[in-house]
């Protein structure tokens, strides 16, 4: 194996390029992954340095099983250019850390009373299914980010970005606790989901009960076919049909009273360019429907319809401003 500093030289190298690599590529890096678990290790590393989200999932997917490695090929030209300086920073960081750098496992940290820490994060348009280290299974929309802590007291989640649906297993000595900055969601036992919004998190449970607790009002339980907002005001209970309801995990914007800034928020998840209100009080504007997902242009584009606004897409960014007299709209299910 290389010395430390080529490794991580090629480790810098590879979370730099790591969202743009061909498929030849792609396995190439699976081969310099498998020769060692050091590599693995410093790549990880070399992502949370160079502070790119968007590679997490696929230094997750690298910590899974692979098949046999086959003869490992001569290492490559490593290249040089304007970004060379950002890597030597976060070399010469890693290379300090390097006793973080041995960890064996990537996204993992076990401290001292034996919790488990991990982040899991999904890409632009792209939702993920993650196995929990408890048994619990978790569905992250696009462009989503969760932390965990798990220990032999308590599983505490942080739903840094995004959504989440969970699945929990039960634990009645370790309570399933999901952090929002509105507030916190503990199981008793159940299926729900998480929903980071404009300046509030949406709580919607599917089945079992979920404690709603946010600072300053009383807790409520929220049980299934039920959902409810934390954020500013007070908690208000709603019903849905969770055999008839649509979601993001569906890849469906649907509901009563959606709020466009809502609304830009979730498709932007799905949107490989940014999207902006040109008037931020259009963020309040509410409207009733069912848009898709992942088709955001075409959906901001009947919106837009909604309250005469105009849809501009110049590559890089979409712009909504207003183009005419506003109003509460609804449209009908498409």
């Amino acid at each position: 194996m290389a010395d430390r500093d080529t490794m991580l030289e090629q480790a810098a190298d590879w979370a730099d390029r790591l969202d743009t690599l061909s498929p030849e590529a792609r396995a190439e890096l699976g081969l310099w992954l498998n020769a060692a678990p050091e590599h693995r290790a410093a790549l990880s590393r070399m992502v949370r340095l160079l502070g790119d989200p968007a590679l997490f999932d696929v230094v997750e997917r690298a910590t899974r099983g692979t098949p046999p490695l086959p003869p490992r090929p001569r290492p490559r030209r490593w290249i040089s250019g304007t970004m060379q300086s950002r890597r030597r920073v976060a070399v010469g960081i890693a290379a300090a850390l390097a006793a973080v750098v041995a960890a064996p496992i990537v996204w993992h940290v076990a401290a001292p009373d034996g919790t488990v820490a991990r982040v899991y994060a999904s890409t632009v348009g792209e939702q993920r299914q993650v196995a929990l280290p408890d048994g619990s299974d978790m569905v992250l929309d696009a462009d989503s980010r969760v932390a965990i802590a798990f220990s032999g007291r308590a599983r505490d989640l942080r739903l840094e970005s995004g959504a989440a649906r969970f699945e929990v297993r039960h634990d009645a000595a370790r309570p399933f606790a999901v952090t929002t900055p509105e507030g916190q969601m503990v199981a008793l036992g159940t299926n729900f989901s998480v929903d980071r919004g404009a300046g509030h998190s949406e709580l919607r449970v599917y089945r079992g009960r979920v404690r709603l607790t946010v600072p300053g009002q009383a807790a409520v339980v929220v049980t299934g076919g039920h959902w409810a907002e934390a954020g500013a005001g007070r908690i208000v209970v709603h019903d849905f049909d969770v055999a008839r309801y649509q979601g993001w995990q569906d890849h469906w914007l649907s509901g009563d009273k959606i709020r466009l800034g809502d609304a830009v928020t979730r498709l932007g998840r799905y949107s490989t360019r940014s999207i902006r209100l040109a008037d931020p009080a259009l963020a309040n504007e509410t409207f009733n429907g069912r848009f898709r997902l992942d088709t955001p242009v075409e959906s901001l584009t009947l919106i837009g319809a909604l309250f005469d606004l105009s849809v501009e897409d110049d590559g890089r960014i979409i712009r909504i401003a207003r183009s005419g007299k506003t109003r509460q709209a609804n449209w009908p299910n498409q």
